[in-house]
């Protein structure tokens, strides 16, 4: 038991860190993060639909590989994105520093609750595996309803309960995690009717079972 202990403590860090990367090792997994996380973000885009002149927020946009992507899909709108991380919001100035300096591009660091943003304000919402880390008690996923103007849409990428329930750094204090059912109940508490969110299953390499959620808001 005792040489278990030190492995342990391995991957409670290690899920620490994909919550709220910090220093070396938070850079370290923002890369990591990146690379793995590019499929679903592919799925993401296709789903998302974003027109030109939109206004586009992303949730957790990590080091910022994906804002390079909604800048050229809203060449003519603007896009937001907010991390809980100053590591990875670094990261990602500097990834897109070009589309910062002009303005096309803004960054923010704080928690998805309350967002520093007016209500029915983007027309898509953008959340690729960062529902876990969101809080029990519905604020951040209010949020989200919140800052979409009506008839705007938001897709959401997670992987499976199913799946994640054999990483071992997927610990309850750390991760939130989901099934269809679930995720289906934390959008429909958000505010979004049920019968405008469709979710379908994805497969992704290395066995990963994903779930990807379009939820679009009710026109007033």
């Amino acid at each position: 038991m005792t040489a278990q202990l030190p492995l342990q403590r391995l991957w409670s860090k290690t899920g620490e860190q994909l919550r709220h990367p910090q220093g070396a090792a938070g850079r370290l997994i923002g890369h990591l993060m990146a690379s793995i996380n590019w499929r679903p973000y592919q799925l993401a885009f296709d789903a998302l639909e974003v027109r030109p002149t939109d206004r586009v927020l992303e949730l957790g946009c990590g080091g910022g590989r994906s804002l390079g992507r909604l800048c050229d899909l809203a060449s003519r709108g603007q896009v937001d994105a907010v991390d809980h991380s100053r590591a990875m919001i670094d990261m990602a100035a500097r990834r897109n520093a070009n589309r910062v300096a002009g303005g096309h591009l803004r960054l923010h660091t704080g928690p998805f609750s309350p967002l520093p943003f007016q209500s029915n304000t983007f027309d898509r919402l953008l959340a690729v595996n960062v529902l876990y880390f969101f809080d029990k008690e519905g604020h951040d996923i209010a949020e989200c309803h919140r800052m979409l103007k009506p008839g705007g849409r938001m897709v959401v990428y997670v992987t499976d309960r199913s799946t994640m329930s054999t990483w071992p750094f997927c610990e309850q204090q750390t991760h939130r995690t989901f099934d269809e059912v679930d995720l289906r109940a934390l959008l429909v508490q958000s505010g979004f009717r049920n019968d405008r969110i469709r979710i379908e299953r994805a497969k992704l390499p290395l066995n990963i079972s994903g779930l990807l959620a379009v939820a679009v808001k009710q026109a007033e």
